[in-house]
């Protein structure tokens, strides 16, 4: 054969077999999404980042079979991929794999017989917590009711209500016969909507409301006499929130953030003795800032539905408590009252002893028996633990 002859026979016997090579070919293969949602992966794997959400219904179009993933042809997002992977557990094949891409797929390993266990779904693994992260787009918000139990410091508010029995037993140079009961623990209800930023990250605002007041009643020993005295302190807060959530793993969170609280405190104090009495009466209020955080649990029930455990803490010494007190006795007609500020100050019995009152006044004490005043502070900080169901919406 003349050499003239051997290179179109070459070239001829060339093209047959790029025809024939699996490359070339491969047929498509159409395939029909059975699942509500199907996830288009950038890599064949459960933990790969999500491309690309395809309804149900919709007909895909693959390349290739590797394992338990089909490679499609999807539309070019921003990065540039044209190709993505989708479990075969979501779609449903319409007509035959070509041969040649049962050529290419990737063998599975077999497994030894006391290791061989039922092979998981990636339907099977969104509807579990640990696919937070990326089963869901970041539009996807969240809502959460919650209730529990809180603990409140109280501040001056119940260092005044305790002052002002010993101030009085001072004054009768006679003991109580109990201490005063301080307010300190409540019921706590909220709610909450967020919205993920990111597989790890979301943006939380919230609203909850507590109320806490304890009542005590007293008597003082002494011979003739059987004096009493009754106290009430009493505090009320809607703490709004404004929070991050950081999801170090697929359960567990972080809460940093912010609180704006609408609080409202007040006091009764009701002193007898025979047939004299006396009573004083305070309401107010503030607006304020403060500082929450915490950790919480969120234990998926099922796809849309998850119970939360959560500890919050907070950080609120409040101040600037404004509001109206009155005082009045068996000898007034009518109750003396006042609008001022919530002061706290320190009484002096007998050139001796103090004791830490609480009282709203119109102007700041400058009385002759009391000394340190300033600005009362009702502390809202302490801690809740609640428990809450969360609806994704």
């Amino acid at each position: 054969m003349n050499k003239n002859m051997a290179r179109p026979i070459g070239f001829l016997i060339g093209l047959i077999l790029l025809a024939s090579s699996p490359i070339l070919g491969a047929a498509a293969i159409k395939l029909k999404v059975t699942a509500e949602i199907a996830n288009i992966r950038l890599k064949p794997s459960i933990g790969s980042v999500i491309i690309r959400q395809i309804a149900q219904g919709e007909v895909l179009e693959a390349v290739r079979q590797e394992g338990e993933w089909y490679l499609v042809k999807i539309e070019p997002d921003e990065g540039g991929n044209a190709m993505g992977y989708v479990h075969e557990s979501l779609v449903l094949p319409l007509e035959e794999i070509p041969k040649a891409d049962r050529r290419t797929q990737v063998a599975e390993p077999v497994a030894k017989k006391e290791d061989v266990r039922p092979r998981r779904t990636e339907a099977a693994v969104q509807e579990t917590p640990t696919e937070r992260s990326g089963e869901r787009a970041p539009s996807a918000w969240s809502f959460a009711i919650s209730a529990g139990g809180n603990y409140a410091v109280g501040g001056d508010l119940n260092k005044g209500a305790q002052g002002l029995a010993d101030y009085l037993g001072a004054q009768l140079t006679a003991d109580a016969d109990a201490a005063i009961s301080p307010a300190h623990f409540s019921f706590i209800f909220g709610g909450e909507a967020a919205i993920p930023i990111s597989s790890w990250l979301q943006i939380a605002v919230g609203a909850d409301y507590y109320s806490s007041s304890k009542n005590s009643l007293i008597g003082y020993v002494l011979d003739a006499a059987a004096p009493t005295f009754a106290a009430k302190p009493r505090f009320q807060a809607i703490p709004i929130s404004f929070a991050l959530k950081i999801y170090p793993s697929e359960s567990f969170y972080l809460k940093l953030g912010i609180a704006f609280f609408i609080a409202n405190c007040g006091y009764y104090y009701r002193y007898e003795n025979d047939l004299y009495w006396k009573e004083w009466k305070g309401d107010a209020n503030v607006a304020a800032l403060g500082f929450c955080g915490g950790l919480g649990y969120d234990w998926a029930v099922s796809g849309n539905i998850s119970l939360i455990f959560e500890a919050l803490g907070l950080y609120a010494p409040l101040t600037g408590f404004r509001g109206t007190g009155t005082v009045q006795d068996s000898t007034m007609e009518d109750p003396l009252s006042e609008d001022g500020k919530l002061y706290a100050y320190d009484a002096l019995v007998k050139a001796k002893s103090t004791f830490p009152l609480l009282l709203i006044r119109g102007q700041r004490p400058t009385d002759a028996y009391v000394e340190n005043v300033r600005e009362a502070t009702i502390d809202f900080s302490g801690l809740s633990l609640r428990l809450g169901v969360k609806i994704k919406l």
